[in-house]
């Protein structure tokens, strides 16, 4: 199991990926753990959303509010995504 150091600078380097419009190698930095934490789950969504792959981020999202069910970005973005997918 990685350490919250290890955690907190896999974030920050999938964070820089994402300010560089590296999705590929954010969506590997934020999946890159057998458990993903609500928090990184909502980051994958994100990710899939700036990509422009709705359903992924809803798959993801989905996820963030199960693992967290008080999670109300989680559900707003979950809402952005099934918008986008028209549902």
């Amino acid at each position: 199991m990685p350490s919250l150091g290890d955690l907190l600078r896999e974030w920050d380097r999938g964070a820089q990926a994402v300010a560089r419009g590296d999705w590929d190698c954010a969506l590997r930095l934020f999946s890159g753990y057998p458990e993903p934490s609500a928090r990184m789950c909502f980051n994958v969504g994100c990710v899939h959303l700036l990509a422009g792959d709705p359903e992924a981020a809803l798959r993801a999202f989905d996820q963030a509010v199960t693992k967290d069910t008080c999670m109300a970005v989680g559900f707003f973005q979950r809402g952005v995504a099934s918008f986008q997918l028209e549902r």
